[in-house]
């Protein structure tokens, strides 16, 4: 799946399409030994577009809280897991996507963080986390896949 920027027009208010800078796709197995290569990844991306340490730790956090869920709770077991990196001008896009079955994570409940933290139920807040964190998050099937795509504005 190719992505496309979208930055707006110094003096009007259309938007034209601005090819991203991109490293080529990662397919993996979905499978706990491969998250290490992931996150190596995503440092490798940051490293490429001199990221700050935040926005290259909010991202790989984002990646792995979406591969460890389809590791080990796609039922019957995912057989790949594809994700990529774009940047685009002053923002990161990822998209994510595997075989699974038909899963909507933005469909999740918010996690009640007002309670005490022996009160919560497990799970949920990886989530919680990358709606806190990214300025977009939709996900699609698409051609019997899911497709998650998270936008993060950079740190300046």
């Amino acid at each position: 799946m190719r992505t496309r920027c979208m930055i707006p027009v110094a003096l009007g208010k259309s938007r034209h399409p601005m090819q991203p800078t991109t490293l080529l796709p990662i397919r993996l197995r979905p499978e706990l030994s491969e998250l290490e290569q992931l996150v190596g990844y995503v440092e490798s991306f940051a490293n490429r577009q001199d990221l700050s340490p935040a926005d290259a730790n909010v991202l790989a956090l984002a990646a792995e809280e979406l591969f460890v869920n389809t590791a080990t709770h796609s039922n019957p077991p995912a057989n790949w897991v594809e994700y990529s990196l774009a940047r685009c001008g002053d923002s990161v896009v990822a998209t994510y996507s595997d075989d699974a079955q038909p899963y909507d994570p933005t469909q999740q409940e918010e996690p009640d963080t007002t309670l005490p933290v022996e009160a919560r139920p497990i799970g949920g807040l990886g989530i919680h986390f990358i709606r806190k964190t990214m300025q977009s998050f939709h996900y699609a099937r698409i051609d019997g896949r899911n497709v998650v795509t998270l936008t993060r504005r950079l740190v300046r």
